[in-house]
């Protein structure tokens, strides 16, 4: 099984005190080593280090996001997003040929639109710590669920190559179940096949008088 971790982390730009990230130990990142979770700089540092162990990483922007690039920033019609029943502003996040960009101007009919990446030409700082080291199939399990969905599984087992996830059923639970599972049997060999359970519970509605005071 490929090595799976819980970091803790901050991240923010070298010469800024706010960070843009901050993942904190009471509620861990699990990361599976080689599946690029991270980015390879970040991961190559993080792989050598103990449970335990804490580290600050510096990355340059070539180890980063990469320098800016004036090529991908672009002009588009204005005429392109009102066909789509968009009207572009400053800083509207925009989707286009599988890229994510925000709107950098909009002046005489014309759209300026940047597709580099936020962190791009940036020296990045990290401040990680390994907070655990798993090298259970269920435990690794449970802490990639709930990095997917957000919530706790109810119950999984692992056995004979078979991983079993139950789980209280969601409104992105659709959404995100296909996901998460083609990232586990992409980055675990000795899991063949995935059971997922969706579990429907009934909605509690509020009796009626509940919480009304009986004082005169």
């Amino acid at each position: 099984m490929k090595k799976v971790i819980l970091i803790a982390y901050e991240g923010r730009v070298k010469g800024e005190e706010n960070p843009f990230e901050t993942v904190g130990e009471e509620r861990p990142l699990a990361v599976v080593l080689g599946a690029r979770d991270l980015l390879p700089a970040l991961e190559e540092e993080i792989s050598s280090m103990k449970e335990g162990e804490e580290k600050e990483v510096e990355l340059p922007p070539e180890k980063a996001f990469g320098e800016r690039r004036s090529d991908l920033i672009v002009i588009i019609p204005e005429r392109e997003f009102r066909k789509r029943g968009i009207r572009p502003y400053p800083g509207l996040p925009i989707e286009a040929d599988g890229r994510t960009g925000r709107v950098l101007a909009v002046s005489a009919g014309r759209v300026q639109v940047d597709f580099n990446h936020p962190l791009a030409g940036k020296t990045l700082v990290y401040r990680v710590k390994v907070v655990k080291k798993i090298e259970d199939m269920e435990e690794a399990a449970k802490h990639l669920f709930r990095r997917f969905f957000t919530y706790e599984p109810e119950e999984v087992s692992f056995k004979g190559g078979v991983l079993k996830v139950s789980y209280v059923f969601s409104r992105e639970a659709d959404r995100i179940e296909p996901v998460f599972v083609g990232y586990i049997l992409s980055n675990f060999d000795d899991v063949k096949e995935v059971r997922m359970e969706k579990i429907y519970r009934r909605r509690e509605e509020p009796k009626e008088g509940a919480g009304e005071s009986t004082s005169q």
